[in-house]
């Protein structure tokens, strides 16, 4: 694991091994990602949604392996509304803002996203 300066760790955050966390990247929890996560600066992970209806309601993100969180990308975790959970699968090459309720599964791309 690898963690660059400036870059905030949160409390209740589990990286797996070969995870990169850029410098000033921001990485919050309840999070957990597998194994050979890569997170560019001023990308914003697992932080709590951006949903009017939540209040403070336990939530979590989940992340599988090898997914790449690009340059100022926003993924929340998700709502009670949907389950409590966003989670995303293997080999996601992200860039933009996921939120509330997503699921992606292995292998698909995003730029620019915004799902509700």
């Amino acid at each position: 694991m690898e963690v660059g300066a400036f870059a905030v760790i949160g409390p209740d955050v589990t990286l797996g091994p070969g995870c990169v966390i850029a410098p000033h990247a921001i990485v919050n929890g309840p999070t957990v990602m597998g194994a050979g996560n890569r997170v560019f600066q001023f990308a914003s992970i697992g932080d709590a949604p951006q949903d009017k209806k939540y209040k403070g309601e336990p939530t979590r993100l989940e992340v599988g392996d090898r997914n790449t969180f690009r340059e100022y990308v926003t993924v929340n975790r998700g709502t009670v509304t949907g389950h409590g959970v966003t989670r995303i699968g293997k080999r996601q090459p992200a860039a933009g803002l996921l939120a509330r309720r997503p699921r992606l599964h292995s292998s698909a791309t995003t730029s620019c996203c915004r799902t509700w």
